[in-house]
């Protein structure tokens, strides 16, 4: 009866050992959060530049703690484009711009099949603009330092799907849990020069651990 006693004892000590390493591998096997976005939209600093808006940020989640790389880039549409009228995004060159390369930090809350991020942090930008002043065309230049911010709310796959090609007809491989997203940004900077701007993300990558 004792033996049977210790084997139960041991049987139930394996097992509690089995399952945490089995927990624990699990663990090590789930994926990371880790996405990028490509960003179209508007954005308005006032009496310097307001345009086309092209951006890409790149996203890495622990917990619920967000660190974002992003580039944003502001194009007013050339009051003089000569040929480059007759295209959209040609317009768009030789006029008053602004680059913004920034680093942030914040918190992201994951639901289901979507997400409400908001974070700020630090960037360096570029702004270049031209006014008239007694009829001549002035040109500026400014570098700063600046606070940028932005809110996102985005919607993905809820669970792991087969990827699909030709349009989303034929589905292909196992299920993964890679997928594409599509949301809303509220985005800006406050430095020198202070813009605002909305925009459309168009995302790819691991957007919530499956």
């Amino acid at each position: 009866m004792k033996k049977y006693y210790n084997f139960i004892l041991v049987f139930f000590f394996m097992s509690l050992c089995l399952a945490q390493n089995v927990e624990e591998s699990t663990r090590s096997e789930s994926n990371p959060i880790i996405y990028g976005n490509f960003m179209i939209g508007g954005a308005n600093s006032g009496n310097e530049v307001k345009g086309l808006t092209l951006g890409f940020d790149v996203n890495y989640q622990v917990n619920k703690d967000l660190f974002t790389f992003r580039t944003t880039y502001i194009a007013e549409e050339n009051p003089d484009p000569g040929l480059a009228a007759l295209f959209i995004f040609p317009r768009y060159t030789g006029g008053d711009s602004m680059n913004e390369f920034a680093l942030l930090y914040g918190k992201r809350f994951v639901f289901n099949g979507s997400a409400l991020s908001l974070s700020a942090g630090l960037s360096t930008n570029l702004v270049k603009y031209s006014h008239y002043i007694d009829g001549d065309k002035i040109k500026f230049r400014k570098s700063y330092m600046a606070i940028p911010f932005e809110l996102n709310f985005n919607i993905f796959k809820a669970r792991k799907k087969r990827i699909r090609v030709f349009y989303g007809i034929i589905p292909v491989g196992q299920p993964t849990s890679f997928g594409r997203s599509f949301g809303v940004k509220l985005f800006g900077s406050l430095g020198e020069v202070n813009y605002f701007g909305l925009g459309l993300n168009f995302g790819f990558g691991w957007h919530k651990k499956y």
